[in-house]
């Protein structure tokens, strides 16, 4: 088999982290083509030795083998629909889509042109998740456990992460990450509620909140995240797990701490994690494209993500209002 042929749609902020391994690995990849409608991204297309650019990326479709869909939410379902009739592999950044209906027509794209598909959960090549993943199921502080996660941050990116139609906000794009990964360990919600506001004046999505999610297992995740804050805020993130017989925190250096009654143990992790996750992820989804292997998330994690984020939405729209999860909603 000769040089997996990819192409980037999308030249913002996600690219630049899929770029330097899919560069790295000169081996088995050959970077073909960017599509971007802004011509400033030539200069990442340059950067990276990407010879082709083009502002369409239906262009782009003919001249690669598979694709990295890196551009804003509510544009994931048009370009990997297309992209999947044209027989490519497919790597969709996170969220799935911005909506069921979206979504159910990148699954049913998928499943009618049978490429590969995976989507872009990161932490689930990430060591630090994956050890206090590996802590809470092998009983280390006991079960259930409620997973808190606290974030502010100010000066996204894009404005169009807090436009409520495109991005959907933290609770939808940000958050994302954790239902995915409480899925993948404590298995199916149960149900949510969310209590929500928009706090920015320049945001139309959901910007600030906190949710909480019950699992069937009797774990709870709770989220407490804006991104609704003035300009120069700062940024602060704390994480922590509760069970009934200790708790697992984080050290400075990224460690986790596992506190049993006093009793700690270190259990050591790359500070830079996250970094190496995103390396992993594209080594993966080269494996991925070549129908070597399937994928960590794919279609089904991405939906049933989305759909314990849209519900979460829909509460904090309803003032609070728990919502059950159901199969095949």
């Amino acid at each position: 088999m000769g040089k997996l042929r990819i192409g980037i749609i999308g030249g913002g902020g996600i690219a630049k982290f899929h770029l330097p391994r899919l560069r790295e690995r000169s081996d088995a990849v050959e970077l073909t083509a960017l599509a971007d409608v802004s011509p400033a991204a030539r200069a990442l297309a340059d950067e990276f030795g990407i010879k082709g650019f083009v502002a369409d990326y239906r262009e782009l479709l003919s001249l690669v083998d598979a694709v990295l869909i890196c551009i804003p939410t509510h544009l994931h379902a048009a370009v990997a629909i297309d992209a999947l009739r044209a027989g490519k592999a497919v790597f969709c950044e996170k969220p799935l889509a911005r909506t069921i209906e979206q979504a159910k027509a990148i699954g049913d794209a998928a499943r009618e042109a049978g490429t590969p598909f995976q989507v872009g959960f990161v932490r689930r090549f990430d060591s630090q998740w994956l050890a206090f993943r590996d802590a809470i199921r092998a009983g280390r502080i006991g079960q259930p456990v409620v997973w808190r996660d606290v974030q502010y941050s100010y000066g996204l990116s894009a404005r169009w992460f807090c436009v409520d139609e495109e991005g959907g906000g933290p609770l939808l794009d940000g958050c994302v990450h954790n239902y995915d990964f409480a899925l993948h360990t404590f298995g199916p919600a149960e149900w949510v509620f969310a209590h929500l506001r928009t706090i920015h004046p320049k945001n139309t999505a959901l910007d600030t909140g906190t949710a909480t999610i019950r699992f069937a297992s009797g774990d709870e995740l709770v989220l407490t995240w804006s991104w609704g804050l003035p300009d120069q805020t700062g940024h602060f993130r704390r994480m922590d797990f509760l069970g009934p017989q200790g708790l697992v925190t984080f050290a400075d250096d990224g460690s986790l701490l596992v506190n049993r009654g006093g009793s700690i143990d270190t259990i050591k992790v790359d500070r830079h994690s996250l970094t190496k996750a995103f390396a992993d992820q594209m080594d993966e989804f080269i494996e991925v494209a070549q129908g070597r292997t399937p994928p960590r998330a794919g279609i089904d994690e991405g939906f049933a993500s989305l759909k314990l984020a849209l519900a979460i939405l829909d509460s904090g729209r309803r003032g609070g209002e728990k919502i059950f999860m159901r199969d095949g909603e």
